[in-house]
């Protein structure tokens, strides 16, 4: 198990070495024993606020408890250090939930089942998060980078997407699921600060026998699960996808390189390899059920080091011009053209609400019909965006458009079959430009 320690539990305002808190992982469970060490201190190296991290030999009432990871706890203190202030609002998000991902939501309070104030707790309205989710929203193509930069640490908060993608970080906002982290409302800077939390999951292909850490990750266009406003209108904008990238391509040759990584992961075995010996822990990762023993942990880390170098030296050399989409996420596809393909498709009004869409639907087996969209004038590049079941009305309102872009659409009736689903042609083509 995992211990948190509290130095002020008992005696208000104690601290021990200038901490309030120690928060010790286990280690084992999800290999963080080496993969937090590793990003952690990949992290530091490039000056991204993080936890720093060490090993700790625990030991309760004479009972030794195994090795540790010893991870710098987000707290005030840490403000302090990291920031020469705590007079700011720190909220944490750890389980996810509404407005996780960056989204507007109807009120302020909504935030608050999602993420809960750390610091200043009367103060905190959320008005920090619902500000930055209608910036991402709302803010024009033209001025978005200028703006962003403004009002949000985003040169670190690349340099992280890069780390977390090479790494394999995928139990993050930047990877597959958005929780583990903290928001820092800086008042001396005037900046919001993303601080990442939790890395004790990464170096492991196809996690759990699921995720596809690598082959669902593109390190062009890391975008490995939408929505994600932020990272979506960071990667959408051509000139700071191309600072990301440079990010990227520094970060995978620096530190990333299989021969250094893997010496780096060599050498915190051998320091550790002593202690693990009398570790009462079972050696192993649940997030790859084959490892069994330290050896074979280390071998699995390092054949993920080698395969994700590989395949991010392609993708930066051969840059993705759109988001790369899995075929895990794909679901259904358009078939050939049938006669109940759906006909009439038109756009019957553009107003706040977003784009209405009405068709005719000529099917009497689909189980669903889907509307697919791609952005931008002319382009052919359709993904599936939404699913109505077959008992409603053939019409649909999307509201997740913005502004000043050009968005197309079609539609196509699908339904299940033993090879897997199946689906017509598709409708006429139309556009609209809120």
């Amino acid at each position: 198990r995992s211990l948190l320690i509290k130095f002020g539990e008992f005696v208000d305002g104690q601290r021990f070495l200038g901490l309030r808190r120690v928060s010790l992982d286990n280690g084992v469970q999800f290999g963080s024993l080496f993969s937090e060490r590793l990003m952690s201190d990949i992290l530091l190296s490039e000056e991204v606020i993080s936890s720093r991290t060490n090993y700790a030999q625990v030991t309760i009432n004479g009972e030794f408890e195994g090795l540790f990871v010893n991870v710098e706890r987000i707290d005030k203190s840490f403000l302090e250090s990291a920031f020469g202030n705590r007079d700011g609002i720190l909220y944490k998000n750890h389980l996810g939930g509404p407005g996780s991902d960056f989204s507007v939501l109807q009120s302020l309070e909504e935030y608050g089942l999602s993420f809960e104030p750390k610091t200043h707790e009367d103060e905190a309205d959320y008005s920090t998060l619902m500000n930055l989710a209608v910036l991402l929203r709302d803010t024009p193509d033209a001025e978005f980078a200028q703006v962003l930069e403004d009002s949000f640490a985003l040169e670190p908060f690349m340099k992280l997407m890069a780390v977390m993608m090479l790494g394999g970080a995928f139990d993050q906002y930047t990877g597959f699921n958005p929780h583990n982290f903290y928001i820092y409302d800086d008042p001396v800077s005037a900046r919001i600060h993303y601080i990442v939390w939790d890395l004790d999951v990464g170096f492991a292909d196809n996690a759990f026998g699921q995720i596809p850490v690598i082959d669902g990750w593109d390190a062009s266009w890391p975008a490995p699960k939408i929505p994600r406003p932020l990272i979506e209108r960071i990667l959408s904008n051509d000139s700071l996808r191309l600072r990301y990238q440079v990010h990227a391509n520094r970060i995978l040759e620096t530190y990333f390189r299989p021969e250094l990584l893997e010496q780096e992961l060599d050498d915190l075995f051998t320091l550790v390899q002593p202690v693990l010996e009398l570790d009462p822990y079972p050696p192993q990762r649940v997030t790859v059920p084959t490892d069994s023993g330290y050896p074979s942990v280390i071998a699995s880390m390092k054949a993920f080091i080698q395969r994700r170098y590989e395949t991010a030296r392609y993708q930066l050399d051969n840059p993705a011009t759109e988001r790369p989409v899995h075929q895990s996420e794909q679901g259904p596809q358009p078939g050939e053209s049938l006669a109940d393909d759906p006909s009439n498709l038109e756009v019957t009004l553009v107003d706040t609400q977003g784009i209405h869409l009405r068709w005719q639907d000529n099917s009497e087996r689909e189980a669903m019909t889907i509307v697919q969209r791609c952005q931008g004038v002319g382009c052919t590049s359709f993904q599936n965006h939404v699913g109505l079941e077959s008992n409603q009305p053939p019409e649909t309102i999307d509201g997740s458009v913005r502004e000043g872009i050009t968005y197309r659409y079609r539609v196509y009736a699908a339904w299940p079959t033993p090879e897997g689903p199946q689906g017509t042609g598709t409708s006429n083509v139309v556009e609209a430009t809120p």
